[in-house]
């Protein structure tokens, strides 16, 4: 049998550079190489073994799919950047190869269902997490997806240019939905303001470097934030939950909660009847207002910027030899 200590010595060198990246996967990151150390494995067949062990039962408990799915993205971007520095970098055959092999392992299929109310965040809970967070970016994200109601995704799609002045000390915002649809929003002047000079946009209201930020990588690092300061992973989705939680709360109409949301109208209910719209002051939740607030029972550039990494001519083992 071949001696593989030398090789492995060698790797242990890049192990120590891809944990001192910072990015939204380092938390992740750290447990799939304690997974290779512990077991003396290479890269590649290192990634195969801890996708198969994440699927597997850890002390009566399994991940969720989601979770697995966010570990497994992790470990990939991991094996991809080691690929990178290694002595086969430039050859295409042995890049696709690696890719056909990482891409063999499947994520897992997550069921798209409704949240349960016991999920959206109770009002000193959204505070907390505001209040806590070390990542300034996403306390900026995280109190208006809760103030307005608004989809990940539509937020970090808002456009400057669609923001006009409205009543008293509001702005109006053009929200461009699911399906083409476009929606009103009312968000306080001075809280755009401070996104603005944030920021730093030119084009977007959420901008990083000219382009809109990853509805992805957002997620995730709301998700690992709220896990840090609250104990439990939170999704932007919960955050909009929350928000519709306060106002049916407060006694709103469904009708006029939903047309804010953005909800088709047949989706949401077969028997609405009435036409009610939410006023632009009641529509933007001030989180400091709503102190005291139970929803639960209810309805259902930043410090984290990856660090440049210096330019090194300095050549690795490959990431467990020829990706066969």
């Amino acid at each position: 049998m071949a001696d593989t200590t030398e090789p492995l010595k060698g790797q242990e060198a890049l192990l120590e550079e891809l944990e001192g990246i910072r990015d939204i996967y380092r938390l992740d990151v750290r447990q799939f190489i304690e997974f290779i150390r512990q077991r003396k494995l290479f890269f590649v067949e290192g990634f195969k073994q801890y996708a198969q062990w994440l699927d597997e039962e850890h002390e009566g408990r399994r991940y969720s799919p989601a979770t697995v799915n966010r570990k497994i993205a992790a470990a990939r971007s991991r094996v991809r950047y080691a690929f990178k520095l290694s002595a086969f970098a430039g050859s295409l055959r042995r890049k696709y190869r690696l890719e056909d092999l990482l891409k063999s392992v499947r994520l897992k299929k997550i069921e798209i269902m409704a949240a349960p109310s016991a999920r959206a965040l109770d009002v000193e809970e959204a505070r907390k997490l505001v209040r806590h967070t070390k990542d300034a970016t996403i306390r900026l994200m995280v109190t208006f997806l809760v103030s307005t109601g608004v989809r990940v995704s539509e937020m970090l799609h808002l456009e400057i240019a669609d923001m006009q002045p409205a009543k008293g000390a509001l702005m109006q915002v053009l929200v461009r939905g699911k399906g083409a649809r476009e929606r009103t929003i009312h968000v306080r002047k001075a809280f755009l303001e401070r996104i603005r000079k944030y920021f730093q946009g030119e084009t977007w209201l959420f901008e990083h470097h000219g382009k809109p930020y990853s509805r992805i990588s957002v997620t995730n690092r709301i998700k690992h934030e709220a896990l840090r300061i609250l104990g439990r992973e939170v999704t932007p989705e919960q955050l909009r939950h929350t928000w519709a939680g306060i106002q049916i709360n407060r006694g709103r109409d469904v009708n006029a909660v939903a047309s804010v949301l953005g909800h088709a109208r047949a989706a949401l209910t077969e028997k609405m009847t009435t036409k009610t719209d939410l006023k632009p002051e009641e529509s933007f939740l001030d989180l400091e207002e709503t102190a005291g607030e139970d929803i639960r029972t209810q309805a259902r550039p930043s410090a984290e910027t990856p660090r440049p990494r210096e330019e090194t001519t300095m050549k690795y083992p490959p990431p467990g030899g020829d990706p066969a």
